[in-house]
């Protein structure tokens, strides 16, 4: 059993989180990686992904667990070979058991593109609400989702929660756009935790194989 991190970038991250499963399972058939499947009338391929990102925004740190004996290294090397352009491994782990990557890892870190010298980030850190607008055009109160934000050379560092209680980059930016002129020239999902735990470490400490 393989957990795998994996890249969408030049393009594939415009390609839906059903699509991105379709594309992993034939890039698995392709590579001839002997893998796992579901049993009954209608077997599917046992590999689950992380919880998606929205359609758009690039990514560095996209995961998936698959059922399968083969090793770290080879499986990666395999993917790689044949991955659609745009995707590619790089990361892999053998695991003990499927560890629900959609249900662990909770927040997620984005480099957000462009000039924010008018953007006050610590009045935004010190302040008790935030409010973005959602997909019905309501207000909605999210300050307990901006985990931290700090200035970079091109831009903003945020994390912000994944998965259960989402924030979506591109939502916060185009609030950061709104409040204060910021003009967000590129999105990039560059790591996930598990609290404050890069998810690659936290998966495996805890679901990796021990070496003997």
């Amino acid at each position: 059993m393989l957990v795998v991190g994996y890249s969408k970038l030049n393009g594939a991250q415009f390609i839906s989180h059903l699509d991105t499963l379709r594309h992993l399972q034939k890039t698995v058939i392709r590579s001839k990686v002997a893998v796992g499947y579901s049993k009954g009338f209608n077997p599917h391929m046992l590999i689950f992904l992380s919880a998606p990102i929205g359609v758009g925004l690039k990514s560095e740190a996209e995961y998936f667990f698959l059922e399968t004996d083969e090793k770290a290294d080879g499986f990666k090397e395999k993917f790689n070979a044949f991955c659609p352009s745009g995707f590619k491994a790089n990361f892999a782990v053998e695991v003990t058991k499927n560890p629900n990557l959609q249900h662990i890892i909770d927040c997620a870190e984005y480099r957000i593109v462009g000039d924010a010298s008018n953007v006050p980030v610590e009045e935004i850190l010190s302040s008790n609400e935030f409010f973005v607008t959602d997909k019905k055009g309501e207000q909605k109160e999210v300050r307990d989702r901006i985990l931290s934000l700090k200035k970079c050379d091109n831009g903003l560092i945020a994390r912000l929660s994944f998965g259960n209680a989402t924030l979506r980059a591109d939502v916060f930016a185009n609030k950061l756009s709104a409040l204060y002129g910021f003009i967000c020239d590129d999105i990039i999902k560059t790591a996930c935790f598990v609290g404050d735990v890069p998810a690659e470490k936290y998966i495996t400490e805890n679901f990796g194989i021990k070496e003997k």
